[in-house]
């Protein structure tokens, strides 16, 4: 029981790590200029005038064009150079950076292993292509390649972050708290980072280390709904079911609708018998959200205990055909196809 209540808690927030990570790489709208990237993008289009049929210029160019994050613009001009036959190596290395920032099919995995093979130190590179990864939830090839660049500069406090989310998505969670320790000890302030020390403990089954962590978090964001839920985990550990439904009441008072909430408080309905309440919860959970795969599933359990066998079996094929969906969805974006 201990394994199961700490993997619901950890996996439902590693739903909300994946969603909150930086990275939808869809085409974003032009973000207003920095003066040096204006600068970037004037001195390369004057530097094509001068020179329309230099490749390296038009290389200049979708590199100026890419730092302004106009990939289509920066796209035309790096095929442009590649026609104007500026050196594979230089061209590879700058596809990989462009289509990094972007929803990227798998055909380019190739690209972005052979880029990082031949620039093995260039941080630029190592960067773009594990934060690529972390958007598509390659957290196991993502973290060798922060591994890398923490070698190259052990004080980016900003990369042994990402590596901690990394680990802790692949359910690594003690070196993930390594990480997230050695990022507290530079910023003891820094909450997120506090926050997901607090759920690799309670991955690592370190209770009391996470409460403490917790705790703090609840203390620096006392509206937040993510420490409470945390600490209702540990309160059912220590087996004080009051304690936990107290939390997260709390919780569901400033946030009803969250997955994350009502999920937890069904769990811990379910724990206790309370099929009338962890029924509502699910309904609700559902309800806000009719592709929870994990909710569709409780609900049916639920419905089967309740004796409404044809609802729970309706809820049943949701949740197969939720889950075919993702792994579907998951072979694509992985390349599995």
């Amino acid at each position: 029981m201990r394994t199961r209540v700490v993997l619901v808690a950890v996996a439902v927030l590693a739903v909300g790590v994946a969603a909150w990570f930086w990275f939808t790489r869809a085409e974003p709208p032009p973000a207003p200029a920095e003066p040096d990237a204006v600068w970037e993008e004037r001195e390369a289009r004057e530097a094509v005038r001068a020179r329309p049929i230099d490749g390296q210029a038009r290389l200049r160019l979708a590199r100026a064009l890419r730092h302004l994050k106009r990939y289509s613009e920066a796209e035309e001009e790096l095929a442009q150079a590649g026609r104007l036959g500026v050196p594979d190596r230089d061209g590879q290395r700058e596809a990989a950076l462009l289509f990094a920032t972007r929803d990227w099919p798998p055909q380019l995995e190739g690209l972005f292993q052979r880029v990082v093979r031949d620039n093995p130190d260039d941080r630029e590179v190592l960067l773009a292509v594990a934060d690529a990864y972390a958007a598509r939830g390659r957290w196991q090839s993502a973290e060798p390649l922060y591994t890398r660049l923490i070698a190259l500069d052990p004080e980016q406090s900003e990369w042994r972050f990402k590596r901690g989310v990394a680990r802790m998505n692949a359910a690594d969670f003690a070196p993930a708290v390594d990480d997230f320790r050695a990022v507290l000890t530079r910023a003891p302030t820094a909450y997120q980072a506090r926050l997901f020390l607090g759920h690799s403990l309670l991955g690592d089954a370190r209770m009391a280390e996470a409460e403490r962590e917790l705790s703090i978090c609840r203390d620096q964001r006392p509206d937040a709904v993510e420490p409470l839920v945390g600490l209702a985990t540990c309160a059912v550990e220590q087996n004080d079911l009051a304690a936990a439904e107290a939390l997260l009441t709390t919780a569901a008072g400033r946030a009803g609708d969250s997955p994350l909430v009502l999920q937890e408080l069904a769990t811990l309905y379910l724990r206790q018998k309370r099929m009338d309440q962890a029924l509502a919860a699910l309904q609700k959970l559902v309800a806000a959200n009719p592709e929870h795969r994990q909710g569709h599933l409780q609900l049916a359990q639920v419905l089967l205990a309740l004796g409404r066998a044809d609802d729970a079996r309706r809820h049943e094929e949701i949740y197969k055909e939720l889950d075919r969906k993702e792994e579907a969805r998951l072979a694509a974006r992985r390349g599995m196809r």
